[in-house]
């Protein structure tokens, strides 16, 4: 929920000395403050991800502790976009603040061509991308991140050693389907041999990322697939880090 939110400081610079980019950007900012009682914690993560990448660029701040859960999930988010550009990463995350308020057009009225240009193109690159460019580049572990079940189950049919998949941080595809909810992702890995109780470096397992995250969904097809209550390596179980009742009631039941 509203824990993902960055702090989103006020423009030291008057629209005159930004770009139209940077101008739409800067408002998007400002309007994601109206939204965030009606976003999920995981649409904030990204909101927020995408904002500090086009704010800073690549992630280079340490990693919090793991009793910082809060600022580990937002370094996460954070540092999964990797060397993307500043400037796609605000177009990226100002697409994706119109999609969830579809309002903000209104914005723009003010009959500043730069800008009203700016958002048109951000949302015909977000409505109409390039699917068999993309399909065909994403990994196992960004397929599961961006929700491509059809690309999971393409690359576990040819190249079944993608099981085991990890990033330099011990994340598997199953790891980053539930982070992310991703549940069609989700349910064609483990539908392509994904181990559901493999850990990451800090002996955290997929359904630890689903319960931690509050993912109703995730959890559910997790505990299906027979994924077991775990401790990690602070001796939490992913009961013990779950996000909210319905979840601890759903793991409970699971015991």
């Amino acid at each position: 929920m509203a824990e993902a939110l960055p702090e989103y400081p006020d423009s030291d610079f008057s629209d005159d000395d930004q770009s139209p980019l940077d101008i739409s950007f800067n408002k998007a900012a400002d309007y994601v403050r109206k939204l965030t009682s009606s976003l999920t914690n995981n649409q904030l993560l990204e909101l927020y991800g995408l904002y500090k990448q086009g704010l800073d660029g690549k992630c280079e701040a340490p990693k919090p502790g793991w009793l910082d859960g809060r600022g580990r999930r937002k370094w996460e988010a954070w540092r999964s976009l990797g060397n993307m550009p500043n400037d796609e990463a605000k177009q990226k995350y100002i697409a994706l603040v119109q999609k969830y308020a579809p309002e903000l057009t209104d914005l723009t009225e003010d009959n500043e061509t730069g800008m009203k240009e700016a958002w048109v193109a951000v949302s015909s690159m977000r409505k109409s991308p390039e699917p068999e460019l993309i399909h065909n580049e994403l990994s196992i572990l960004d397929a599961a991140r961006e929700n491509c079940a059809d690309r999971v189950t393409e690359l576990l049919e040819k190249y079944p050693e993608l099981r085991h998949e990890t990033d330099e941080d011990g994340l598997t595809a199953l790891h980053w389907a539930a982070d992310r909810n991703a549940t069609r992702a989700l349910q064609a890995a483990l539908d392509g041999g994904c181990p559901v109780d493999v850990a990451d470096e800090s002996g955290q397992t997929a359904l630890h990322y689903a319960a931690s995250c509050g993912h109703i969904e995730a959890t559910n097809i997790l505990l299906k697939a027979g994924a077991s209550l775990l401790k990690d390596e602070d001796d939490c179980t992913p009961l013990d880090l779950a996000a909210d009742d319905e979840i601890r009631k759903i793991l409970e039941g699971a015991k």
